[in-house]
């Protein structure tokens, strides 16, 4: 059988593949948080017609080796996680985080009511879509029922540190931000709630702050994470991204610290495909699907051919 068709068929696989990358890719256009994927080829493996050789007495020059290729197969999908622009939205739950780093949500493994603890944090994620909100009781929480993690003022939120703790376990020691009942604890009243306040807001450090009568009392802060190779996280869906073995555990930041992004309230971080880029990716890899299957068509009549030569 021609070794041609095998690689025709491998070319149209891994042309099929590219095409489903950047047709997600293209989907995504105007996903909040969203960030692209590119896909690259490497040949597979050869087939040696004849050895090479060295250069001896007897003869002035050796032999080059000869090989036959077997197509081609894919070699990654490398995640683009460049960041992107912003768009404004004038709603101060919304964040964008200007610089590297992501947001941390996740789940207690119990909720505890209305509590800040609850436990410790399970299902944590990681995502650089920041449409947060507040739910029935005050917690802030995403657009994908996950609550948004940070350090609560129950005491110095600014002279925690994490970096005593085990890398692994320090997002499973944060806690959950119940604006309500930090807004009691603050100004020590228990019928005061977010919709009393004078005003409210989210500072480039990723401090709450709330207004009453006045006075002025910082809440809590959300942290960032930080990995060494955020690339090698798994996209998990939802614009959330999980820690796997080649991005390593998460460093635990607040906004601002060194190589660590600051919150931006009021916006939103926009998709970073480039529509023009995949576009033309989208011809190229076209083209070469088109010129792989003319590869088994062309194979396919050199077969024809052998086959009448009986007749």
């Amino acid at each position: 059988m021609m070794r041609s068709l095998y690689s025709g068929v491998t070319g149209l696989t891994t042309h099929q593949t590219r095409m489903d990358v950047i047709g997600n890719n293209i989907a995504n256009v105007n996903t909040y948080g969203f960030k692209a994927s590119r896909t690259t080829f490497k040949d597979i493996y050869y087939q040696t017609v004849k050895s090479p050789s060295g250069g001896t007495a007897s003869e002035k020059a050796g032999n080059n080796p000869t090989e036959v290729g077997y197509g081609v197969q894919l070699g990654s999908i490398d995640k683009n996680m460049s960041r992107s622009s912003f768009a404004g939205t004038d709603r101060t739950f919304d964040l964008a985080i200007s610089g590297e780093g992501f947001f941390i949500v996740g789940k207690p493994e119990s909720t505890g009511g209305n509590n800040t603890t609850g436990g410790e944090m399970v299902d944590i994620t990681y995502t650089r879509m920041g449409n947060f909100g507040l739910d029935s009781t005050g917690n802030l929480v995403n657009a994908n029922n996950k609550f948004v993690l940070g350090t609560c003022n129950d005491g110095d939120f600014d002279a925690k540190a994490m970096s005593e703790k085990d890398p692994a376990d320090e997002a499973k020691s944060l806690q959950i931000i119940n604006v309500n009942s930090l807004i009691q604890d603050a100004f020590g009243d228990d019928e005061l709630t977010f919709k009393d306040l004078e005003s409210f807001s989210i500072g480039s450090d990723g401090v709450l702050t709330a207004t009453y009568k006045g006075d002025i009392k910082a809440l809590a802060r959300i942290e960032i994470a930080i990995f060494d190779n955020p690339e090698g996280l798994l996209q998990a869906g939802n614009t959330d991204f999980m820690v796997s073995a080649a991005s390593n555990q998460p460093g635990i930041n607040k906004p601002g610290d060194p190589g660590t992004g600051t919150t931006e309230s009021g916006k939103l971080e926009m998709s970073n495909v480039n529509l023009a880029q995949e576009f033309s990716d989208m011809i190229i890899t076209q083209r070469g699907f088109q010129a792989n299957s003319r590869i088994i068509t062309t194979s396919d009549s050199m077969l024809e051919e052998l086959v009448n030569l009986k007749r």
